[in-house]
């Protein structure tokens, strides 16, 4: 029975290694696609200055992002000088990364094209209005230059391009059931398992070091990773080195998530191995004075 008991734990050891191998991938992928981090990789990426065809995988070539924003403000009747102090300013790179966000789950979840939020409207229309003050020269009311950033934000959906269009090869399939995966089950799977362990190993403190171990393990893998951006970055570019500067800085930052996520998981597993030892010396002591 000790031999089973001991073969059963090694078992749920692994598997629980494993799950929570999976649970920092899956959350590593739902942190990366956040406004937050789109935006830094739009900033990082400087994507305003991309070929749309290399953003969309659209025919259309030869003009970057920002040029065909640009060009989408002038139709709209916005002056030259506000489109271009929008263009300069930081909070395009959150407009644009929130506006990303909402394209990413188009093409993955088959909603409506994106839209801008009015929380980004309004926000776009605050710039708008701090450049109309600075040029005193443009003859525009608040209310005219609030109307063209309303129909500005309307035609910046007309970017984005047929779903299909956009996919092509890509397993968006896989992608989707990764960022619509519950973690709780995880966390579930993973609670199911300490009460497994403590069963067989018929002991309620030893689960405390078997997942200490099993964090410590994963947490030193992420962390390496999270050391090799250079590494990493050169073997997934050399095989799409057409995307390579709108793949790269998105590595970069998923990289960045895995090290920070490696960093905080290390040192919990160290945590729960102390207090394992703690434990154990006392429950020894105790054993020790009887």
């Amino acid at each position: 029975m000790k031999v089973i008991g001991k073969f059963l734990t090694l078992i749920c050891v692994l598997i629980l290694f494993v799950l929570i191998f999976l649970t920092i991938i899956i959350y590593s992928g739902k942190s990366l696609l956040n406004k937050e981090n789109l935006s830094k990789y739009i900033k990082n990426s400087n994507i305003l200055n991309m070929d749309i065809n290399i953003i969309f995988n659209m025919e259309e070539s030869g003009i970057t992002l920002k040029e065909k924003i640009y060009k989408l403000g002038i139709e709209s009747n916005i002056p030259e000088k506000i489109v271009n102090d929008i263009l300069k300013s930081d909070e395009i790179n959150l407009i644009l990364g929130e506006f990303f966000n909402e394209t990413i789950y188009y093409l993955i979840d088959e909603r409506e094209k994106p839209e801008l939020s009015q929380e980004a409207i309004d926000k776009m229309i605050e710039l708008a209005s701090i450049s109309l003050e600075d040029n005193i020269n443009i003859m525009l009311t608040e209310e005219e230059l609030q109307n063209y950033i309303i129909d500005y934000s309307n035609k910046l959906t007309q970017i984005i391009p047929d779903r299909q269009v956009m996919i092509g090869v890509l397993p968006i399939s896989t992608i989707n059931s990764i960022l619509s995966f519950n973690i709780l089950y995880l966390y579930l799977a993973i609670f199911i398992l300490i009460v497994l362990l403590v069963l067989f190993s018929w002991s309620f403190y030893k689960p405390i070091k078997y997942l200490g171990i099993s964090m410590l393990i994963s947490g030193i893998i992420f962390v390496t990773l999270g050391c090799m951006n250079n590494v990493i970055n050169q073997m997934i570019l050399s095989q799409i080195e057409r995307l390579k500067v709108l793949v790269s800085p998105f590595v970069t930052i998923l990289l960045t998530i895995w090290f920070k996520c490696g960093v905080l998981i290390s040192f919990s597993g160290v945590f729960l191995i102390l207090v394992y030892i703690v434990i154990n010396r006392i429950v020894i002591n105790s054993y020790e004075s009887k």
